[in-house]
């Protein structure tokens, strides 16, 4: 929802390099309070993490409401646990069962679905953000395994700092390209801070955090929710409409992700601690 509210002056990647600057002062603050030491983690994994756990998703899920509306990218974003277990698969991490596969045709059958009912004029620029979605929710979804692989043990205030800050600097030259086309007002510099704040720092410290203790595919979890709160926030204070088609596609994604990662499924994945 706040992304929708904000994306208007910006654009995507305008939207993206705000709020990781925004978070990167906060966490920079919070790091030099507490005092936190260096992640120890080699700079070109630090790299890759900035680029897949911020850089990507932040733009192209920005991409995604941009062309789409906040229900609709936030029931998309609702892939990332498919998109979790099927990179585990492929890494050799889980092995796929006969519950795995229904899981996944019935999740993506209800993301379809709810795409198709929350937009009454099925374009191009749709299809594209349900695409962007895509993109952005499978780059999350391997994020949480490339962290998991590389910075267990590192301070989780300094890994969520680092990779904000990947992103910002990997940000700046295409927001050349993209640049804004307006200065946005004073309600959307408040959604903006906000955005940074509670949506960008806050949320990633409590990703790694989560991806420390519970590891990438529980972690995934969480995107349980999304849809959910999504299409309320959306509801609420957006007015878009919710149809009973959306919330049968919904109901078709919750049963999906259920499959897939309730502990029978789980009992089949093998490692994501380590390499």
């Amino acid at each position: 929802m706040l992304v929708k509210e904000a994306i208007g002056p910006l654009g995507a990647v305008g939207l993206a390099a705000v709020r990781t600057a925004i978070g990167t002062l906060v966490l920079a603050l919070v790091c030099r309070i507490r005092r936190v030491g260096p992640s120890g983690v080699a700079v070109r994994h630090t790299v890759v993490l900035g680029i897949l756990s911020a850089t990507i998703p932040y733009t192209f899920l920005s991409l995604s409401t941009q062309l789409t509306n906040a229900g609709t990218a936030s029931v998309v974003n609702s892939t990332v646990p498919v998109f979790t277990l099927v990179i585990a698969i492929g890494l050799g991490l889980a092995r796929p069962t006969g519950r795995s596969w229904w899981g996944l045709g019935i999740s993506l059958l209800g993301v379809a679905t709810v795409a198709q009912q929350r937009q009454p004029h099925l374009t191009p620029g749709f299809f594209m953000g349900i695409l962007a979605g895509l993109i952005g929710s499978a780059s999350f979804a391997y994020s949480a395994i490339y962290a998991r692989k590389y910075f267990s043990g590192a301070p989780i205030l300094r890994v969520a700092l680092s990779q904000q800050l990947v992103s910002v600097i990997t940000l700046l030259p295409f927001t050349l390209l993209f640049r804004p086309t307006a200065v946005p007002s004073g309600s959307q510099l408040l959604v903006l801070i906000a955005l940074g704040v509670i949506s960008t720092a806050l949320a990633q410290v409590l990703f790694f955090w989560l991806i420390s203790e519970l590891g990438a595919v529980r972690t995934s979890y969480v995107t349980y929710l999304v849809p959910l709160f999504g299409v309320l926030w959306g509801w609420l204070f957006l007015g878009e409409p919710v149809s009973m088609i959306s919330y049968i596609g919904m109901i078709f994604v919750m049963i999906g992700l259920w499959l897939l990662l309730t502990p029978k499924t789980e009992l089949k994945v093998i490692s994501l601690r380590t390499g």
